[in-house]
């Protein structure tokens, strides 16, 4: 079973098109990541991420797959990223 945590993100605005398409990018770039429930509304992007098959998922895992890919592909600015 893969344990999802739920991320969000805060920014200074963003199209809901293009927001949903990072997150969908995210999966391609990351293969073992797996994401559900993305929700896009105006300053925010959330969504449930974690690993295939990984139990042990931390917070801190997802964090840095999230600002590894914010740094690579900078299609809105991110303001903070939280995840629980």
């Amino acid at each position: 079973m893969t344990k999802m945590l739920t991320v969000n993100i805060e920014t200074g605005g963003v199209n809901e098109n293009e927001a949903k398409e990072w997150v969908t990018e995210l999966t391609n770039v990351y293969a073992d990541m797996e994401i559900e429930d993305v929700n896009v509304s105006g300053n925010k992007i959330s969504f449930k991420a974690g690993f295939s098959g990984m139990e042990d998922t931390e917070p801190e895992d997802v964090k840095m797959k999230i600002d590894e890919y914010l740094t690579m592909n900078e299609a809105f600015e991110a303001k903070s990223v939280s995840i629980k």
